[in-house]
C-alpha cells in the first residue's frame, strides 16, 4: 500500500474504533477524506454563539482592562475615583455588540460545516444536488405520517379497564363515592403535613423551639400517622390508586408519538441569525475544536505509520485515484476552494508522516432519528419505502426520478482533525524548492489530505497556512479538517406511502349561477 493511503487506513480504524474481539469496525459506520485539508482558523469558529449565554464572558474577558474601568485600591476614597463617562460606556456597548456579532457569525459558520450530505464513498464529496441536512429533517418529520394501529385491546384488557373507571367515574361522569372519600382523606392528611413542616420550620428560627421539638414534634407527627391511617382505611386508597395507575397505563403508538416528539425538537431548536434566517442550533464537543490548544489529541507517529493493520471493513479499502494523491501534489492558486491537483513530481522515497489527531463529535438535539428504527409510518405522497435509506453502505443518491431519490442515506457525526504535522523523506533542495515556489506564490501544495502550505482566503482577506523547513522535512502548523466519520441511516420508512394515499375525488362541478335581472323559468 501506499504510504499516504496506508496513514488514511490507520485514521480509519482510529476515528471509529475497532472490536477487540472480532477485529472489524463496527458496522454501520464509514470514513471519507478530503482530497485537500481545510484549514480551521480560530477566527472563523472561536467562541461560536450559544443560548446559554456563555459566550458572553469569552467576549468581556477578552476586553482590554484601562485604568479607569480598574477596582479603586484599598483605602483609596471612592470620591476620587473618576466616573466612567458616556462615551467610555457606549464604547463597552459597541464592544459587545461587535462580539455578540462575531459570535453569532462563528455559530453559522459552524453550523454550516456540518449541514452538508456526503456521498458514502472514502473520498469526501457533497451529494451533488441534495439539500442541506437540516432542511431534509425538516421534510421529514413534517412529512412523516403514522399509521392507526389496526389492532384493538382484547376483550380481558377492555374489562379491566372498565372496571378501573368504574372505580372513579359514575355512569354520569361523576365522582364515586369511593373516589370522594379518597380525595376527602387525601386533603386532610396534606394539611396535617403542612402543619407539622410549617411547625418545624418555626422551630428552626428559635433555639429553644428547637431544643424541645423532640418532644412537641411528636404530637404533630402523631397527627400525619393517624391522618394516614384514615386516608388508608377509609379512602379506599389502594384500589382508588391501582385504578388511577391502570387508566394511566393507556399507551399511545411509539411511531406516532415519535413524529410529534421529532417535531417538536426541530422547532424548539430553531435559533433566528439575522439575514440568515431559522436554523437548527448545532454544536461541536470539545467546545474548542477549532483550537490547537484544546485537549485530546491523539498522536499518530512514526511506530503506527510502520506496523500493518489487519483490520476489516464494511468500506471500501482506500485506494489511490479518484481525489487521492499519494505524493506532492499542487492544488492551484489560493486552494483553498481548487478541486484540480497537479502532481509536482517529488519522490517520496522512505516517506515518513507523523501528526497528532482529534475525532469531535457534532452535536444535534434536533435531529431524533429514533424515528427511523419503526415500522407503522409512511412518508406522505408517492414516496416508496426506503427512500430516506436503505441501510446499505452502498446506495448512492439519485437525483433524476424523486421517486427513487434518497432523501438522507447517512449523516455526518464527527470531524477528523489534524495538527502538528511532521513529513520526512529523502528530499533534496530542489524538492524544497518547488514546495517555496507555489506557497510562496500562493498556491496550495499537498500530500494526501495533508494541506503542506498555501492560503485560505475568507472574506477577501489572505490568512497564511505557514510551515516550517527543517533538517527532516517540513512540518505544518495549525489545525486541519481531514476526514469526517458518518453513520449509516436504518431503512426508512419501511411503508410505501401510495399504499396508504388515494387521489383526490373530482369535485362536483358548480351549478351556473342565474344572471342577475333575468327572469327565471
Amino acid at each position: 500500500m501506499a504510504d499516504v493511503l496506508k496513514v488514511l487506513e490507520d485514521l480509519k480504524y482510529k476515528a471509529v474504533g475497532v472490536d477487540p474481539q472480532n477485529k472489524k469496525m463496527p458496522e454501520g459506520y464509514f470514513v471519507s477524506f478530503r482530497p485537500i485539508g481545510l484549514p480551521i482558523h480560530k477566527e472563523d469558529f472561536g467562541n461560536p454563539w450559544t443560548p446559554t449565554g456563555s459566550n458572553l464572558k469569552e467576549i468581556m474577558d477578552s476586553k482590554p482592562k484601562d485604568e479607569a474601568s480598574r477596582v479603586p485600591a484599598e483605602g483609596q476614597d471612592p470620591a476620587t475615583v473618576q466616573a466612567v463617562s458616556v462615551s467610555k460606556q457606549l464604547e463597552d456597548m459597541e464592544f459587545k455588540t461587535a462580539g455578540i456579532a462575531k459570535s453569532m457569525q462563528a455559530f453559522m459558520q459552524t453550523f454550516m460545516l456540518t449541514d452538508d450530505k456526503l456521498v458514502m464513498n472514502e473520498e469526501y464529496r457533497v451529494a451533488p444536488g441534495s439539500s442541506k441536512l437540516n432542511d431534509t429533517w425538516y421534510a421529514i418529520v413534517n412529512g412523516a405520517n403514522g399509521i392507526a394501529p389496526d389492532l384493538e385491546l382484547n376483550d380481558e384488557m377492555k374489562k379491566a379497564l372498565e372496571k378501573a373507571k368504574g372505580e372513579l367515574m359514575t355512569p354520569e361522569g361523576d365522582p364515586t363515592p369511593h373516589y370522594e372519600k379518597y380525595m376527602q382523606y387525601r386533603e386532610e392528611y396534606n394539611e396535617v403535613v403542612q402543619t407539622r413542616n410549617r411547625q418545624y420550620a418555626n422551630a428552626l428560627t428559635d433555639p429553644m423551639k428547637l431544643q424541645m421539638w423532640p418532644v412537641q414534634g411528636k404530637m404533630y407527627q402523631d397527627d400525619v400517622n393517624f391522618a394516614w391511617d384514615k386516608w388508608q382505611s377509609f379512602g379506599h386508597k389502594q384500589k382508588i390508586e391501582q385504578a388511577i395507575a391502570v387508566m394511566s397505563s393507556q399507551g399511545i403508538d411509539p411511531a406516532i408519538i415519535l413524529i410529534a416528539r421529532a417535531k417538536q425538537k426541530y422547532e424548539n431548536s430553531l435559533v433566528n441569525i439575522p439575514q440568515i434566517g431559522n436554523i437548527p442550533y448545532t454544536f461541536i464537543t470539545p467546545s474548542k475544536w477549532y483550537s490547537p490548544n484544546m485537549g485530546g489529541w491523539n498522536q499518530y507517529s512514526k511506530s503506527d505509520f510502520h506496523t500493518e493493520s489487519h483490520f476489516e471493513s464494511k468500506t471500501k479499502t482506500t485506494k489511490a485515484g479518484g481525489g487521492f494523491n499519494i505524493g506532492f501534489y499542487r492544488a492551484g492558486g489560493h486552494g483553498a476552494s481548487s478541486k484540480k491537483k497537479e502532481s509536482l513530481n517529488i519522490k517520496t522515497e522512505g516517506l515518513q508522516i507523523s501528526f497528532e489527531y482529534a475525532v469531535c463529535d457534532l452535536r444535534r438535539a434536533w435531529l431524533d432519528t429514533t424515528l427511523l428504527n419503526l415500522n407503522n409510518w409512511f412518508l406522505v405522497g408517492d414516496y416508496p419505502k426506503s427512500c430516506i435509506s436503505d441501510g446499505t453502505f452502498n446506495q448512492q443518491f439519485k437525483v433524476n426520478d424523486p421517486n427513487e431519490m434518497l432523501f438522507m442515506p447517512s449523516v455526518v457525526t464527527s470531524f477528523i482533525l489534524a495538527r502538528n504535522v511532521k513529513i520526512s523523506w529523502a528530499k533534496t533542495e530542489s524538492d524544497l524548492q518547488k514546495i517555496e515556489n507555489e506557497v510562496s506564490g500562493g498556491g496550495s501544495v499537498g500530500i494526501g489530505p495533508f494541506r503542506v502550505g498555501g492560503s485560505h482566503s475568507q472574506k477577501h482577506s489572505k490568512r497564511d497556512f505557514t510551515y516550517d523547513r527543517n533538517t527532516e522535512g517540513i512540518t505544518i502548523e495549525g489545525v486541519q479538517l481531514i476526514g469526517y466519520v458518518s453513520q449509516i441511516m436504518p431503512g426508512s420508512p419501511k411503508k410505501n406511502g401510495k399504499d396508504f394515499m388515494q387521489k383526490k375525488k373530482d369535485e362536483a362541478p358548480a351549478q351556473p349561477t342565474q344572471p342577475a335581472g333575468e327572469p327565471t323559468t
